[in-house]
C-alpha cells in the first residue's frame, strides 16, 4: 500500500477555469483528510517532496484547468506517472474559459461532488474504501 492513499495535482492557473480546478482541489483536500495536495512547482523543479508525494500515492488524481493539459504534462514528463483520474474544466464540465479570475460557486459545487464520487468509486473498486 502507498504511503498517501489520494493525492491530487492541480491548475491554479490565470483563467476562471484554472481557479475553479483550484479551487476543487483545495476544497477536497479540506474535507477529506485522506486527500492530500501536491505542490505542482515542486514537480515541476524534481523536488523530492513532490516526486516522493506522487509516487507514494494509492490514487493519483489531477485536475485540470483547460485542455492545454499543463498539470498532466509536467507530471508526466517529470514522474512518468500517468494519473488514475483526470478531469478538466472545460471538455469535461462544459465551463467557458476566460481570462478572469471569478468562477460560479453552483458549478464548483457540482463539479467537485463529480470529482469525489470519481475518487470514492476508485477507491472502492481498489478495495481502499
Amino acid at each position: 500500500m502507498g504511503e498517501l492513499e489520494v493525492v491530487i495535482a492541480t491548475c491554479y492557473g490565470a483563467a476562471n477555469t484554472g481557479q475553479l480546478a483550484g479551487a476543487v482541489a483545495t476544497e477536497l483536500a479540506k474535507e477529506n483528510e485522506e486527500y492530500h495536495l501536491v505542490c505542482l512547482p515542486a514537480v515541476a523543479i524534481d523536488k523530492d517532496t513532490g516526486l516522493n508525494k506522487i509516487a507514494g500515492a494509492e490514487l493519483f488524481v489531477i485536475i485540470e484547468g483547460c485542455p492545454v493539459m499543463c498539470c498532466s504534462k509536467i507530471v508526466e514528463e517529470h514522474t512518468g506517472r500517468k494519473p488514475d483520474i483526470r478531469v478538466e474544466m472545460v471538455e469535461d464540465y462544459g465551463v467557458k474559459k476566460a481570462p478572469v479570475l471569478e468562477y460560479d460557486e453552483a458549478e464548483k459545487d457540482r463539479i467537485k461532488a463529480d470529482v469525489k464520487r470519481r475518487i470514492e468509486k476508485a477507491l472502492a473498486e481498489r478495495g481502499l474504501a
